[in-house]
């Protein structure tokens, strides 16, 4: 009996050894607290802010409980010499941002993620902003002042609705984010003591959140799922469930150190043939150009099968919901090759997914 007893110690030791739990210098997986976030994303929101839209049908879709509202916002060079050389359009965004929200209250949503995605192309020479920097401190340290101004209006806008109740602090800003870490610990820092109830996040590209120093400072590791995956033409689902499968260790692994549970800001897939050899790298949406329906919904479900049931994956936002100009004419972009899951076999998958959330 003893010798079992030992023998069955042993088997537990080295069991704990390979999957990495039970060791001192690992810290606790992250749990997620409260209902699991089953978000989609509008890039349109200058649309939602028109007077002749009527709001959106997302929810009522696709079961979505959460909204990311994702205004695309310029930074412009004033020429005048004067005491402000850089400038993001706050007072007028944030006017359309006001208007956007109240249409989409009116259509059923309850809570809102603002993620901004500023441009850098007038200053830049990318017009990708991950690649975006700056040559001298002072220019650093002129851009951030509007850059804060940019962000700090987008906080106030949660007390005007308090169904805004999380704010990205950037999206996919690889060169600005790991080059200018104390400056997003500060922005962090001041937008807790002002706005205490907001919630945090920051947007990671799929390249990027390894690298990110001020995980621990956010509520949520916010991670948009690019990944290049596989590259058939249309894969199944287990074959994308097993690129995925070093992904999640190497997520996983980040999480533990910062603490902080994961949110997949941004994750979807394009209706195309190969969309996930390279996902960023497949041309511009066209209707009826190497449309594959089956390979978008596929890899919804390898997704959700690989990440929405572990504890520390807080959810997601999926990239794209198409607001229709009549919302009595769902799915007429249904043959086009985007990332548009609108009247699209994808659609009835997230649908299924997010009622799991819902009921």
């Amino acid at each position: 009996m003893r010798y079992f007893r030992m023998l069955g110690i042993v088997l537990l030791l080295v069991s704990c050894a390979n999957d990495g739990m039970g060791r001192e210098d690992l810290p606790d997986i992250p749990v997620s607290t409260g209902e699991k976030i089953a978000g989609g994303s509008v890039l349109q929101v200058f649309f939602l802010a028109g007077r002749q839209n009527n709001g959106t049908d997302i929810v009522d879709r696709t079961n979505a409980n959460w909204l990311a509202m994702s205004p695309l916002i310029p930074l412009s060079r004033q020429n005048s010499g004067g005491f402000r050389p850089y400038e993001f359009p706050v007072s007028e965004e944030t006017f359309k941002m006001r208007r956007a929200i109240e249409k989409v209250l009116s259509s059923g949503v309850q809570n809102i993620l603002l993620k901004p995605l500023t441009s850098f192309a007038a200053i830049s020479d990318s017009n990708f902003w991950g690649d975006f920097f700056l040559e001298t401190e002072t220019e650093w340290q002129e851009m951030e002042k509007a850059y804060t101004e940019l962000f700090l209006g987008f906080a106030a806008l949660s007390d005007e609705f308090p169904q805004v109740g999380m704010l990205s602090i950037g999206n996919e800003l690889r060169e600005f984010a790991t080059r200018r870490p104390d400056f997003f610990k500060g922005l962090i820092a001041r937008l807790r003591a002002d706005y205490p109830n907001l919630k945090l996040t920051y947007s990671a590209n799929w390249d990027e959140y390894e690298s990110i120093t001020f995980w621990e400072d956010l509520d949520y590791l916010g991670v948009n799922s690019y990944f290049p995956l596989v590259d058939a033409k249309t894969p199944q689902v287990e074959e994308i469930k097993e690129a995925f499968l070093p992904i999640k260790n190497d997520v996983l692994s980040v999480a533990r150190r910062s603490g902080v549970p994961v949110l997949f800001t941004e994750y979807g897939f394009r209706s195309i043939d190969n969309g996930l050899r390279r996902p960023w790298d497949n041309g511009p949406n066209q209707v009826g150009v190497n449309v594959n329906l089956e390979a978008q919904a596929n890899a919804y479900i390898a997704f959700y099968e690989t990440f929405w049931d572990e504890p520390w994956v807080a959810g997601g936002f999926f990239w794209e919901w198409f607001v229709e100009v009549d919302l009595n004419n769902p799915g007429f972009r249904s043959n086009e090759n985007g990332w548009y899951i609108n009247g699209k076999p994808a659609e009835a998958v997230v649908r299924e997914q997010y009622s799991r959330v819902s009921n």
